[in-house]
């Protein structure tokens, strides 16, 4: 499945499909994500006061669902961490975020 690439955009208070699309370094401010059940890539993005907005089957005994939604919950709490750094004046920096792991196939198109 090929992707649609976002590169370095800023998207500001609105709905922003996730699946099928990379975002590489871009930003998100209060947006809400929806997340469905499809490829997606998210690299050294930053997330501030978003929603997130996730329908996802997690198939009983299949560890490869539950790795998958952990590591989504894993990359939220790691933005809002560095969310509340930048505004207590500390360092946070996007490109600590881990990259989701959902991608698979050929990569994003340019």
């Amino acid at each position: 499945m090929l992707l649609t690439k976002h590169e370095g955009e800023t998207f500001r208070n609105q709905t922003v499909y996730i699946s099928g699309q990379a975002f590489i370094r871009c930003q998100f401010v209060a947006c809400t994500l929806v997340l469905r059940e499809t490829v997606y890539h998210l690299e050294g993005c930053s997330f501030e006061r978003c929603n997130w907005h996730v329908d996802w089957v997690l198939m009983w005994g299949s560890p490869e669902s539950i790795r998958e939604i952990k590591a989504l919950v894993g990359m939220i709490e790691q933005a809002q961490i560095q969310s509340q750094q930048a505004e207590a004046g500390g360092a946070g920096n996007s490109a600590d975020i881990p990259s989701t792991p959902f991608a698979s196939g050929p990569g994003p198109t340019t």
